[in-house]
Parts: structure tokens; C-alpha cells; sequence
């Protein structure tokens, strides 16, 4: 095993159940969290970094919503999808995958929790995140959509996810994509509040 892998993996263990007694003092309204691919090192991983992830995220985004480490799904065939994670509104649920990429699994996860957002709280008509989207930098203009899917809902997954791991690239490449993730991050509400609270405060 790579030593680098080794040693996050043993911090995320760690971290896995400080976190799970965190969560049973103050979970998430119906979140669930299921790992359908046992307890080998890469669900494990995966395990901990979507837990590690939950708490950094608001708890209104995830009322409510099942995630499934659950790499074999069917889902990601019918899909055709190459995705390590992916958002199934019908189910409310996300999977996720931990035998691709285990250590990216927050990402993954923060990811489809963004396009859990974008579909449920209206912002597929924002027109203030389409114009923000239009003119941002090379990184969000490089995000290609998959098939059937919007451009404009992977960009704010996109945005979403940066804003919650990687927050300084998504200032710097999109400063007002990223003010406008950091008015719905700290304040909530759906497409409506925080295409309001944005045009009073666009330089937030």
C-alpha cells in the first residue's frame, strides 16, 4: 500500500469515529449514511471522507438524503456513467464509488450535493448564477456537462464542491461565482433569497 495512501487512511479512520460521535450528538435531519462495499481500505476511506465532508456542508442541503458507498450499483451503468459519484433525484440518494479515486470521495460527494441543491431549491432559473457562470475563469469554463445534463447545473456543482474543499481556487478563478456560493453557504434559503441577497451585496 502507498505510504501516503496508508498514513490518510489511518487519519481517516480516526477521524471517522470522531465524527460519528459527533453525529450522535447532533445529526443531520434524515441523513443516512450506508457503506455497501465493506470494510476494506478504500470504502473505509471513503467512508470517512464523506463523513468528514457532511460536517462542513449546511444541514439544510442534506436533510433527508441517503448516501451509498456502494461502488457496484447499477445506477452507474445505467448511466453510463465514468462518475465517481452520482446524484439520483427520484431516490434522494447519492452514490458513491470507493474503488475509483477513494481518496476524492469529499469531493465527490460535495459535488452531488451541489446538484442535489441546483434541481431542489430553484436554481436552475437563477439568471444572476448563469451570468456569473458565463463570465468566470478557465476552470469553471473548461467543466464540460455529461450526457443529458445541463452545463449551467455542472458548473454550480462544480462551484459548489471548490467552495467547500478547494474555496481559494474557485475565489480566484470565478470571485463572483465563488461570493455567490459563500451568500448561499452562510445564509441558505432557496434560488430566490439568494439571487435577492446577491444583488444587494454582489461584491460579498
Amino acid at each position: 500500500m502507498d505510504p501516503r495512501f496508508r498514513s490518510r487512511l489511518i487519519a481517516a479512520i480516526i477521524l471517522l469515529i470522531i465524527v460519528c460521535s459527533a453525529f450522535s450528538v447532533s445529526p443531520v435531519a434524515g441523513f443516512h449514511l450506508e457503506n455497501r462495499d465493506g470494510s476494506g481500505a478504500e470504502a473505509a476511506l471513503a467512508e470517512a471522507l464523506v463523513l468528514q465532508q457532511s460536517t462542513k456542508i449546511r444541514e439544510e442541503f442534506m436533510e433527508n438524503l441517503t448516501v451509498y458507498i456502494d461502488s457496484e450499483n447499477a445506477v452507474f451503468r445505467q448511466q453510463n456513467s465514468t462518475a465517481s459519484g452520482l446524484y439520483v433525484p427520484g431516490e434522494n440518494a447519492i452514490y458513491i464509488r470507493s474503488d475509483r479515486n477513494p481518496s476524492q470521495a469529499d469531493e465527490a460527494f460535495a459535488e452531488q450535493v451541489g446538484y442535489r441543491v441546483y434541481r431542489t431549491m430553484g436554481f436552475e432559473e437563477s439568471t444572476v448564477f448563469a451570468a456569473l457562470a458565463a463570465n468566470s475563469g478557465t476552470y469553471l469554463t473548461g467543466i464540460s456537462a455529461s450526457s443529458g445534463e445541463e452545463r449551467e447545473a455542472a458548473v454550480f456543482a462544480d462551484a459548489f464542491m471548490l467552495y467547500h474543499t478547494t474555496p481559494a481556487l474557485l475565489k480566484k478563478d470565478a470571485p463572483g461565482v465563488y461570493a455567490y456560493m459563500d451568500l448561499l453557504a452562510k445564509n441558505g434559503g432557496d434560488r430566490v433569497a439568494v439571487d435577492d441577497l446577491y444583488a444587494r451585496h454582489p461584491q460579498a
